[in-house]
């Protein structure tokens, strides 16, 4: 049977083999997380993060596998490299979880033969002849084929032995090197058993000297600095907390800082152009189509906006005359909500009445990404959930009349009744017109629809809302789908990204041209033609001009420092625009640290991202943490 294997060489699981069958085998997520299938113990290597990282099978081949890093914070290193997002895996590879973590070799059994190397073939080279060699201690020598011919080690001989140097020759007597003819034949200089016997001796006698030399001098040097140390040892305790704790903290800052370099030089070699970086997550980026309703919750009845006849009940020489003068018989009436500290704000007159204004809907578009391979999409609140975002009224469309709180025309001095702009910050849900509003929204969009679809796909699918975050502009959603979606990689760079930064956004903005297909009906029972734009998303590059992090509290006795637009990425890319909101933001390393939301415009246009921490933060269930 075929088999994943991995040995943990390092680590509280040092030694265990664990085995996994390939047939079954999709991938294997590596942390502390109980729901993890290779688990380390949550005390002992608190290196390892909860969802450290991921072993995968590569969809394409069967014996081909990869290793994810899963935003670990300490990082995960495929043979001492560390991984950036996704790299090959191959067998005999050492995967780390975490710099000084623990180390598990990943194999395969048996080995696929694309993994086993090619027979070498041997360079062809003259054989040299056999080198004599001397008998081995304990081993028994082969005696001369004539038992009265003398003997040399490594041959027979005739009776005198050609000399070691010089090529002279000698007999008994003769130079230093040659053998003698009465010795026996032994080769010069020799060494006989007993000899080595004694010189083993004599350096194990010398080492034990020399030991307990080393051994005496060094108790002489403890001695002597004992006293020293004792007499010092209260001063020393007095400091030595105080230097402990300035030697961790100095540690964990050369940590720290050696934690960011290898960061930035992985993402460096890492880095993508943006061509690369829309071409690996353009099939991601999504175009959303919505449309909804503001509903009443308690009954489920729709809300309209109130209109009144466009005539001043009060005669003027007799004369009827029109509130605002625009030609219209009926205008928009407004209220006036609030009061206290707050101040008062201006609201639409809203009613339950159908037959006395307009609805309150709209219908609009934006974009997202896929975020997990079965369907699940992150986009902006004010996409998904629209009706928690400003409502957008046609300033010359939507000029209308003050009420008085009777529900009548309210007037001036003058007795005219007051006419106003509509208001450019009201929120439907957000309206005060019922009182407090409680924890879930008394007032809420009804979605008409709310449709997903994919770049260069005509067939949208219907999408479901699935959490909408409480404090920042970012929304999940969910599609059903049978196929395996190709999704983003996600990387929390709030703590990291600095002004500079050069950042990729995808997005569908409305301003961008666009393509339309004229579908020919093959439907036996609708044999009209279908017109559908064709989604391509359009690709925009520039950099973090600026770095918003807001504070929850004060920063000192004297002050307090808030962001009052809240957390956010203030970029230089100017050429988005409206349907862009919800699309994905990308680093060098073609990795989303970003949720597209709004724009700017004045003397020069900027535009801002909100950080992807509050999209991760909304896909967990982990306690909110700002």
């Amino acid at each position: 049977m075929e088999r994943v294997i991995l040995r943990h060489l390092k680590g509280s699981k040092t030694g265990v083999v664990e085995e996994y069958p390939l047939e079954s085998f999709s991938e294997l997520l590596l942390g502390r997380d109980p729901t993890s299938q290779v688990r380390f113990d949550p005390a002992t290597d608190d290196l390892v993060g909860r969802q450290h990282a991921r072993i995968g099978r590569d969809p394409g081949e069967k014996y081909r596998f990869v290793l994810t890093d899963l935003n670990s914070r300490n990082g995960t290193f495929l043979n001492r490299l560390r991984v950036v997002g996704t790299t090959p895996l191959q067998p005999g590879d050492v995967i780390q979880l975490g710099a000084g973590g623990p180390e598990l070799q990943f194999d395969l059994d048996p080995l696929p033969a694309m993994y086993v190397k090619a027979t070498r073939l041997a360079v062809q080279t003259p054989i040299a002849p056999p080198v004599p060699m001397p008998p081995q201690l304990g081993q028994t020598r082969e005696a001369a084929s004539d038992p009265g011919a003398p003997m040399v080690a490594g041959g027979s001989g005739s009776g005198s032995a050609s000399a070691s140097a010089g090529g002279a020759h000698g007999g008994a007597g003769g130079t230093p090197g040659s053998s003698a003819s009465g010795d026996g034949g032994r080769q010069p200089n020799a060494i006989g058993k007993a000899t080595v016997e004694r010189l083993i001796g004599d350096t194990r006698k010398q080492s034990r000297r020399n030991t307990i030399v080393a051994i005496a001098a060094a108790l002489v040097v403890i001695a002597g600095t004992a006293a020293w140390v004792r007499s010092e040892s209260a001063a020393r305790n007095r400091g030595l907390s105080g230097d402990l704790s300035s030697l961790r903290g100095d540690l964990q800052s050369a940590t720290d800082s050696l934690a960011r370099s290898d960061s930035a030089i992985g993402l460096r070699v890492a880095a993508l152009t943006p061509a690369e970086i829309a071409a690996r997550n353009s099939a991601a980026t999504v175009l959303i189509d919505f449309s909804w309703n503001l509903i009443y919750s308690p009954s489920g009845a729709q809300v309209f906006h109130r209109y009144v006849p466009n005539v001043d009940t009060l005669k003027v020489k007799g004369q009827r005359t029109p509130i605002v003068n625009n030609g219209q018989q009926m205008i928009p009436a407004y209220v006036a909500v609030g009061g206290g500290d707050g101040g008062q704000a201006l609201e639409p007159a809203l009613t339950l009445d159908q037959n006395a204004g307009a609805p309150i809907a709209v219908s609009s578009g934006g974009s997202g990404f896929v975020v997990t391979s079965d369907g699940f999409i992150l986009t902006n609140r004010h996409v998904a959930a629209n009706w928690r975002a400003p409502y957008r009224f046609d300033p010359q469309q939507h000029m209308g009349v003050l009420l008085d709180q009777n529900g009548g025309i309210a007037r001036g001095r003058d007795s005219s009744a007051i006419v106003v702009q509509p208001p450019s910050d009201w929120i439907p849900s957000e309206t005060k017109q019922a009182g407090p509003k409680n924890e879930f929204d008394v007032f809420r969009g009804r979605q008409e629809y709310l449709m997903v679809r994919f770049p260069k796909n005509t067939n949208p699918a219907e999408a479901t809302l699935e959490r909408v975050s409480d404090r920042h502009d970012v929304a999940l959603i969910k599609i059903n789908t049978p196929a395996t979606l190709a999704k983003t990689e996600l990387h929390d760079a709030y703590d990291e990204a600095t002004i500079g930064d050069p950042i990729t956004v995808l997005g569908y903005p409305s301003i961008s041209d666009y393509t339309v297909a004229v579908l020919k009906s093959k439907d036996t029972f609708n044999r009209d033609a279908q017109q559908r734009m064709v989604p391509d998303p359009t690709l925009s590059s520039g950099n973090i001009g600026k770095v918003v992090r807001a504070a929850d509290g004060p920063v000192s006795d004297a002050y307090a420092v808030y962001a009052p637009f809240g957390d956010r990425y203030q970029l230089t890319i100017n050429s988005t625009g409206g349907g862009n909101s919800g699309g994905p933001m990308f680093d060098a390393a073609g990795r989303v640290i970003g949720v597209f939301f709004a724009g700017r415009t004045g003397d020069v246009q900027v535009s801002f991202s909100v950080p992807i921490r509050y999209g991760l933060e909304l896909m967990s269930v982990s306690p909110t943490t700002r």
